[in-house]
């Protein structure tokens, strides 16, 4: 028997729309199937849900924080007939203003289980927060199959962070989200193994690969007697390096072994497979081009530390470093966002839209100040006394006026002087 422990590990992927306007949803599903637990009965199938309490809004509440929403599961069969529509209000107290806001990365979690006939199914979870009046949406495609037709057959693959044995039960925590990539995180692929026969040996391999059949990564188990019709088990996902983003097939293979434990890998007794997607971290689009991405950092970091990312060749080295450079400018390291990451590549792409001429915007003058300080509280523009050039006053609250010199009347404006102290960009709330 699996005993699920719910927890907030999560990844954030499902775009909802509202009122025509698209959102990042942080709502995060996953699913497994598994064999009936009674000989004949279909097979089950969990339905698991995360969202982290900073998507959220809470209101206080005699002396705590309240958020109250709804979660509706629908499942459709491939000809979109419905099988399942629940909905079910739930309501979380908080003592703590801080955890409210995802200081701590705390989630509230949810699963659904129901029998299903073997089938193609697609599932959808939608959770309208009661206080904020918004709705967010995830959904999968899953294949329930029928295991009682094969000699051997594993179920499919839940990703779980923690496995612990008690009896002849183990208790869990699965992993709902992309799995991404942490050197320090611990990953498990759990699974039940099926077989006509018992006291039989048998043992585990498992491979990522990419699109193009790339091994990622790849591992093995050791035999062991299996004693009972329906048995579960587990392999450690182990990633020596950092995978490029992107989507990837975890595959699971059921060997046979000897009494000592050593595996026969040319022979497969059943197999299972998931997607394993691993998600552009962090601000996402501005990865496509790493390179340039670093080559913008220019107004924040230091050009040593420019020279010494961009001398890594190996891709997965260089966005483990990019990223462990912005987490430590990171103003809440505990949440999934890095607003001085997302607000610093936001100015470039503001800058790029406004201030672009010869160069890009993001290697003007206007837009190097732009990046560094941000909006301006006044800006002022009027003509050159020759009648042609055009000149902008910039004015911020800390007592900085700049002056901007467009010589051709053509928008190429030149900062006149030069910044006061050489100032790097820095985040502030």
């Amino acid at each position: 028997m699996i005993i699920p422990i719910l927890t907030s590990a999560v990844a954030i992927h499902a775009i909802p729309s509202e009122g025509g306007i698209e959102y990042t949803s942080p709502v995060e599903l996953d699913v497994f199937s598994c064999k009936g637990r009674v000989i004949g009965d279909n097979p089950i199938l969990d339905i698991y849900t995360t969202i982290p309490f900073e998507h959220l809004q809470f209101t206080s509440f005699d002396g705590s924080f309240l958020n109250k929403y709804t979660i509706q599961f629908v499942v459709r069969d491939t000809t979109g007939r419905t099988i399942l529509d629940t909905t079910s209000t739930q309501t979380i107290v908080e003592s703590s203003y801080n955890v409210t806001r995802g200081k701590t990365g705390k989630s509230d979690n949810h699963q659904h289980r129901l029998t299903l006939a073997p089938n193609t199914y697609d599932v959808e979870v939608f959770i309208v927060d009661q206080f904020a009046q918004r709705t967010f949406s995830a959904k999968k495609r899953h294949t329930v199959r029928d295991y009682n037709q094969e000699a051997h057959a594993l179920s499919s693959i839940l990703f779980v962070s923690d496995v612990e044995q008690k009896g002849n039960r183990y208790s869990i925590i699965p992993y709902i989200g992309e799995p991404g990539w942490q050197p320090e995180r611990h990953l498990f692929a759990f699974f039940e193994y099926y077989t006509t026969t018992v006291d039989s040996y048998i043992g585990f391999s498992w491979e990522i690969t990419s699109q193009d059949l790339r091994t990622l990564a790849s591992g093995i188990s050791e035999g062991a007697k299996m004693s009972n019709t329906t048995n579960q088990a587990f392999v450690p996902i182990i990633r020596t390096s950092r995978p490029v983003p992107g989507d990837y097939v975890l595959t699971v293979r059921a060997h046979p072994a000897a009494a000592d434990g050593v595996l026969d890998t040319t022979s497969i007794l059943a197999s299972t497979s998931r997607s394993y997607r691993v998600p552009q971290s962090m601000a996402g689009n501005l990865l496509k081009d790493l390179r340039k991405a670093i080559k913008q950092m220019m107004y924040v970091a230091g050009q040593d530390t420019i020279d010494s990312l961009l001398a890594i060749m190996n891709q997965g080295e260089q966005l483990t470093r990019f990223e462990n450079y912005w987490r430590t400018l990171d103003p809440t390291p505990s949440t999934t966002k890095n607003e001085a990451l997302e607000e610093y590549y936001g100015r470039i792409d503001i800058a790029n839209e406004r201030f672009r001429s010869y160069n890009e915007g993001w290697l003007t003058d206007m837009g190097r100040v732009y990046i560094i300080y941000g909006e301006p509280y006044t800006i002022e523009t009027f003509r050159g006394q020759n009648g042609l050039s055009i000149i902008s006053r910039w004015t911020y609250g800390n007592g900085i006026t700049l002056m901007f010199d467009d010589p051709s009347g053509f928008g190429d404006f030149r900062l006149r002087g030069t910044l006061p102290g050489n100032p790097k960009y820095v985040f502030r709330r």
